[in-house]
C-alpha cells in the first residue's frame, strides 16, 4: 500500500542572516518595500526566487504602469507619487519609458505630472530596480525559494528559505510578504479569501509576449510600445488556482503551445507585418490569488464610494478593470486604501504588500495595479522598518504601529495620501 504522505526528519537549520526587515519576493511591490525599509533604516534582506528583481514587471512582461491617476475624468488629481514616480523618472533618464500604452497615447513623458499609464522596457525596470536597491544598501539573497515563516507562538520572526545551499533560515524583527500570492501569511496561520474558479469571477491567466519589427505609426489596439517593439497579452487559461502547482504549470505549458498561432493572428494587423518574437514571459500572468484577512477589509462599497480613512496610507484610482464583465470607472478621483489592510488578523510581526492586501475583489482589482501597488508597498516597508525600530515588545509590532507617525514619514519621502485634498479626522496613534 503506497503511503499518502512522508515524514520528513527533523534537522537543525543554521541562521545565515539576521536583519531588521525581511522581505519575501523581489516583485515590484518586494522592491518598492525593500527600498523603502532601507532608506528608513533598517538592515534590510529581500527574498527572490530568480535572478531578476521585478517579478510580473520584468520577467511576466506586463511593460505598463497604470493607476497614477484616475483613466478618466475626474482625473486631474495624481493619487501615486513617492517612490513610483522616481522609478518612472529613473527610467526616462535611461530611455526606457513611453506614454504609448495600451490606454491611450499619452504623448512625450516629462518629469513631473505623470499621466495614467506609462509603459516602459523591462531591461531597464531591472535595471533601475537593482540600482535602488544598492543605492538604499538592500542585501539581496536571489535564486532562493522561501519556503515559509519562523514562528515564535503567533509572531513570524523570520523565514526559512531553500536555495542551493540547502535549507536555510533568517532571523527578522519584521517581515514583508511581497510574494504576491500571501505565502508568508497563509502559512503562518492568517486567514484568507480565493476564489474557487471563474464564477467567483477570479481574473484570468494570461501569457505576456514581445515582439520587434513594429511600426508604431501604423498599429492601433491593446499593445504597449517602446520603439519598434510591443508587449502583447498572449493566449491564458481562467478560473486556475495560483495556489494549485499543478493547474498553473498546466495552463502556463499550454499558453506556451499557442504562442505560433496566436502570432499568425498578429501579423495579419497593420504595423505587425514583419514583426517576430523576441520574448515569452518566463511565467504566466498572475492576477489574482489568495487575499489575506487584515484588520480591516477594503470593501466594494469603499472603493466605489470612495471612503476615506483616517489610517490612510495610499490611494488607488486604477478602474476595475473585470468588475462582472467590464471596465469599471470610478466616479471619483481614488478610494484610500487604510493601513490596517496590511496587518493581518491572527499573526504578528508581518505586514503585507502586493497583491495580497486585505480587500474584497473589486478593491483588490483596482489596488492590484502596478502604480497604487508601488505606492501602498512604499508604506508597508517604511512600517516595517518603523516597528523594527522600537526597542519595545508591543511598539515593534505592526498592529500596534502609531500610523500618524507612518503618515508623518510617507509625505516626507514624497507620497500622496492626499491628506490637503481630502481632509480626515487624525489618526489616533496606533491602529
Amino acid at each position: 500500500m503506497t503511503q499518502e504522505t512522508y515524514r520528513e526528519p527533523a534537522r537543525d537549520i543554521p541562521y545565515v542572516a539576521d536583519v531588521d526587515v525581511a522581505v519575501a519576493g523581489g516583485g515590484l511591490a518586494g522592491v518598492c518595500a525593500a527600498v523603502s525599509a532601507a532608506r528608513n533604516g533598517a538592515r534590510t534582506l529581500l527574498v527572490e526566487a530568480t535572478g531578476v528583481l521585478g517579478g510580473t514587471g520584468t520577467t511576466g512582461l506586463m511593460t505598463s504602469f497604470n493607476g497614477f491617476r484616475n483613466e478618466r475624468p475626474p482625473n486631474g488629481f495624481q493619487t501615486v507619487r513617492g517612490l513610483g514616480q522616481e522609478i518612472v523618472h529613473r527610467l526616462m533618464d535611461i530611455g526606457a519609458a513611453s506614454g504609448k500604452t495600451a490606454h491611450g497615447d499619452w504623448g512625450e513623458l516629462k518629469k513631473g505630472d505623470l499621466p495614467y499609464a506609462v509603459s516602459y522596457d523591462p531591461e531597464g525596470l531591472k535595471r533601475v530596480l537593482l540600482e535602488l536597491c544598492a543605492e538604499a544598501g538592500v542585501r539581496l539573497l536571489l535564486f532562493t525559494w522561501v519556503s515559509g515563516p519562523i514562528l515564535d507562538g503567533r509572531c513570524v520572526t523570520g523565514l526559512v528559505v531553500e536555495n542551493k545551499g540547502g535549507r536555510e533560515a533568517v532571523r527578522a524583527r519584521v517581515t514583508v510578504d511581497a510574494t504576491g500570492d500571501g505565502d508568508v501569511a497563509a502559512r503562518a496561520g492568517a486567514p484568507f479569501q480565493l476564489a474557487a474558479a471563474a464564477q467567483d469571477h477570479l481574473m484570468p491567466m494570461t501569457l505576456m509576449l514581445r515582439v520587434a519589427g513594429v511600426d508604431p505609426k501604423r498599429f492601433k489596439g491593446n499593445h504597449l510600445s517602446i520603439g519598434r517593439t510591443a508587449t502583447l497579452w498572449g493566449p491564458g487559461a481562467a478560473g486556475v488556482r495560483a495556489d494549485d502547482a499543478q493547474a498553473a504549470s498546466t495552463a502556463h505549458a499550454d499558453a506556451m503551445r499557442k504562442v505560433p498561432a496566436f502570432l499568425e493572428k498578429v501579423r495579419a494587423g497593420p504595423g505587425f507585418e514583419e514583426s517576430y518574437l523576441v520574448q515569452t514571459a518566463a511565467h504566466i500572468g498572475v492576477r489574482e490569488g489568495r487575499l489575506i484577512k487584515g484588520l480591516y477589509t477594503v470593501t466594494e462599497d469603499d472603493a466605489k464610494k470612495g471612503r476615506r480613512f483616517p489610517d490612510v496610507i495610499s490611494i488607488s484610482s486604477n478602474p476595475v478593470p473585470g468588475y462582472y464583465g467590464k471596465r469599471y470607472f470610478f466616479e471619483h478621483e481614488g478610494f484610500d486604501i487604510p493601513y490596517r489592510a496590511l496587518v493581518p488578523q491572527g499573526v504578528d510581526g508581518l505586514v503585507l504588500a502586493g497583491r495580497c492586501i486585505s480587500c474584497e475583489q473589486a478593491p483588490f482589482q483596482s489596488a492590484r495595479s502596478q502604480a497604487p501597488l508601488m505606492a501602498h508597498a512604499q508604506a508597508s516597508g517604511a512600517a516595517a522598518a518603523l516597528c523594527a525600530a522600537s526597542g519595545c515588545p508591543m511598539t515593534c509590532q505592526p498592529r500596534n504601529l502609531d500610523v500618524a507617525r507612518l503618515q508623518k514619514v510617507l509625505v516626507e519621502q514624497g507620497a500622496e495620501l492626499g491628506l490637503a485634498r481630502w481632509p480626515r479626522e487624525p489618526a489616533k496613534g496606533q491602529v
